[in-house]
C-alpha cells in the first residue's frame, strides 16, 4: 500500500495494525518534515512523483498488487497516481456535494486514458438518494454493483487497525466489502470469479500487501 493522502489516514490505520506482513511502502524521504498539513502535502507530492519509477522496482521485489490511497481533490497528486494506475476506484457518497465534485475527477481519469469505477459508499439503506446517485454516476462511467452502506463498524474496526471483515466476518459490512473485492479482483484479472469467491480474508490481505499470493481453494 502507498499513502499519498496528506491526511495520512491509511498510515495511521496501518500503524495501529498488528504486524502480519501487510506492508506500507514509503516513497518519500523520512527526513522530510511533516508537521503541518502543507508539509504533509509536500511529502505526499514527493512520493507521488516517485511512484512511476518505484513500481517496476516493487514488482521485481515480488509485489503483485499495489493499492494507492489519494486525497479526494483532483490535484497533482491524484494526477500522478492515476497515470500509474491499472484501475481507478472513485468512492462517492450519495450526496449533492460529492456528485457535483465527481465530474472533475472523471475528466482527469478520462484524459489519462485509464479505467475508472465508481464505488457508492456511506449510503443509507433503501434510500432513494442512493439509487439516484448510482444513476447519476453511470453517466460518467461504470458503477460497481456492490454498494457500501453507512455503518459504525468501519470506525470501530479501524480503531484496532483491522478491516470490517477481520473484526466481524459475518456482519453486513464485511459481506459488502467482500462483494466489492470480488468485483474488483475479477475486473483486474487478479483472480477468476471462482477464486475470488473462495478467497479468505487473510489471503486477500496478502494480495493487497503485494507479497506471495495464497492460492484460493
Amino acid at each position: 500500500m502507498v499513502d499519498l493522502d496528506p491526511m495520512r489516514g491509511l498510515s495511521r490505520w496501518w500503524q495501529r495494525r498488528p504486524e502480519d506482513g501487510l506492508e506500507l511502502v514509503q516513497l518519500a524521504s523520512p527526513e522530510m518534515p511533516a508537521d503541518s498539513h502543507e508539509q504533509r502535502a509536500a511529502v505526499a507530492l514527493a512520493a507521488a512523483e516517485q511512484l512511476a519509477t518505484a513500481i517496476p522496482a516493487l514488482r521485481a521485489q515480488g509485489y503483485g498488487l499495489l493499492v494507492v490511497d489519494t486525497p479526494p481533490a483532483a490535484d497533482r497528486i491524484v494526477e500522478l497516481a492515476v497515470a500509474t494506475a491499472d484501475l481507478v476506484l472513485v468512492p462517492v457518497r450519495p450526496s449533492p456535494d460529492d456528485l457535483d465534485a465527481v465530474g472533475e475527477t472523471a475528466d482527469l481519469v478520462t484524459a489519462a486514458g485509464k479505467v475508472m469505477v465508481f464505488v457508492v459508499n456511506s449510503a443509507t439503506k433503501k434510500a432513494r438518494l442512493t439509487g439516484d446517485a448510482a444513476i447519476a454516476l453511470s453517466q460518467h462511467g461504470t458503477v460497481a454493483p456492490a454498494i457500501l452502506h453507512r455503518s459504525d463498524a468501519y470506525a470501530a474496526s479501524a480503531l484496532d487497525g483491522l478491516t470490517v471483515q477481520e473484526a466481524d466476518p459475518r456482519g453486513a459490512p464485511a459481506h459488502e466489502v467482500a462483494a466489492l473485492w470480488q468485483y474488483v479482483a475479477k475486473r483486474m484479472g487478479v483472480l477468476s470469479r471462482e477464486q475470488a469467491n473462495k478467497l479468505t480474508n487473510k489471503s486477500a490481505l496478502k494480495i493487497v500487501g503485494g507479497r506471495a499470493v495464497e492460492k484460493a481453494g
